[in-house]
């Protein structure tokens, strides 16, 4: 009976990565996938800034739209919400020149912890007189 005998070195040839190499590849794929869902949760949190941003700009030039349709002895102070977006308007009479109107539309929002705020103003010029 032939016994056979178990070496604890291993041979030369042979290949492959030990368990050292394998824990290093692994915490290095690690950093890698942290940093992109770092990068991940910036791009969301960008993403909703600018459609808060967009949707603010709409909705304020859409009011300064219907405020200017109505007139010039219509348009008075007043305001709105509308989801997320405050809006506010102020009518300021003889303003830059006698017999104009100027009308400012502020469109205001929460984003990111502080408050953001987007203005429009148009002059409305009294064409009775």
């Amino acid at each position: 009976m032939k016994t056979i005998k178990h070496s604890s070195t291993r041979p030369k040839n042979e290949k492959g990565f030990t368990r050292i190499e394998v824990m290093v590849a692994m915490g290095i794929f690690a950093i890698g996938i942290l940093a992109v869902a770092s990068m991940q949760i910036t791009a969301f949190q960008g993403n909703r800034s600018a459609r808060l941003r967009t949707e603010a700009v709409t909705r304020a030039s859409e009011y300064m739209e219907n405020l200017v349709t109505q007139g010039y002895d219509t348009i008075s102070d007043g305001s709105a919400t509308e989801g997320e977006i405050d809006l506010s308007w102020t009518v300021a009479d003889d303003t830059p020149i006698t017999d104009t109107r100027t009308v400012t539309v502020t469109a205001s929002w929460d984003d990111r912890g502080g408050t953001r705020t987007a203005d429009y103003s148009y002059i409305i010029y009294d064409s009775s007189t």
